[in-house]
């Protein structure tokens, strides 16, 4: 089947199924004219994303799904999260109409603390915490391992350092970065925090999967000698990068905030193990890079 055929056999736009192609969900053959082929592999799997766009399942989650071995159980945590937005859902309902009744904010207060653990994920809360770009920021960063809510006393512990921690920065940012960085965060809201954060785990996930690729890939090179150059260690990008580098060495960032997320988040312990393998292979093929990335 061409683009059309499959389009019109998955109810799918042109631009739909191109993007899934980008995600790589699917893997048309590509003729030698360019034209994209979609066999019976291609069809089944975009009709799966399909349904599961259609139950409400975000890119990541359905990347989870198509990767699991176990789909059930996949579905069952999605099906979780879903109950866990409509309980959320429901508790606002109820506080909207007791202050619309009485607007007795000192009642209102006391009942949303009672479900804040229970039903806001991580995510959402480090949001509320901190609104604004900072909020976004940290968001952006790590969302897609803070997306479950607090369930043990030692997550909550580590959650209250976390955010003890974070209100406590002080970032001395020169105006022109800071603009800069607001600049940057208006623009990703724009093209979507979703669609982002997708594009980014892709990346990092086939890192994880395929070292040696990353490292025989001749943009990796190129990147590497870009960031060594005068160009963008002057460009506000290389500037903003040294500043949040050098912070971060001094002020426990590593020790107070890195520690204890790996505590909150196990998904973010377990990406920590498998990017500190990709990390030294990097360090082994490009030791100039060792002072580019904190975790």
């Amino acid at each position: 089947m061409f683009m059309k055929e499959i389009c019109e056999a998955c109810h799918l736009t042109k631009k739909a199924v191109e993007y899934y192609e980008q995600q790589g969900f699917i893997h048309p053959d590509v003729m030698e004219n360019g034209y994209r082929s979609y066999g019976e592999s291609e069809l089944s799997t975009l009709k799966e994303i399909s349904v599961l766009r259609k139950c409400g399942l975000g890119i990541h989650d359905i990347r989870t799904v198509l990767e699991s071995t176990d789909k059930a159980s996949a579905l069952s945590r999605c099906k979780y999260l879903s109950q866990l937005k409509m309980r959320k859902l429901a508790a606002a309902q109820h506080c909207l109409d007791n202050l619309i009744g009485d607007y007795d904010v000192n009642k209102a207060f006391d009942d949303v603390q009672r479900f804040d653990d229970s039903m806001y994920t991580v995510q959402e809360k480090i949001v509320l915490a901190f609104p604004g770009s900072y909020g976004i920021y940290v968001s952006l960063h790590f969302g897609r391992f803070l997306n479950e809510p607090i369930q043990t006393d030692e997550q909550r512990i580590a959650y209250q350092k976390i955010v003890a921690y974070l209100d406590n920065l002080k970032l001395i940012m020169p105006d022109e970065l800071g603009a800069y960085l607001e600049d940057a965060l208006k623009a990703i809201e724009s093209a979507g925090i979703e669609r982002i954060e997708a594009a980014a785990h892709s990346a990092m996930e086939e890192a994880i999967r395929n070292p040696d690729a990353l490292l025989e890939n001749e943009s990796t090179a190129a990147y590497v000698e870009y960031r060594l150059s005068d160009e963008y260690k002057s460009s506000p990008a290389g500037r903003l990068t040294a500043l949040m580098v050098d912070f971060q060495r001094s002020s426990g960032y590593q020790e107070q905030f890195i520690e204890n997320l790996k505590k909150l988040s196990p998904a973010y312990q377990n990406y920590c193990d498998e990017m500190a393998v990709v990390n030294a292979a990097l360090l082994k093929k490009y030791p100039e890079v060792e002072n580019f990335y904190e975790m």
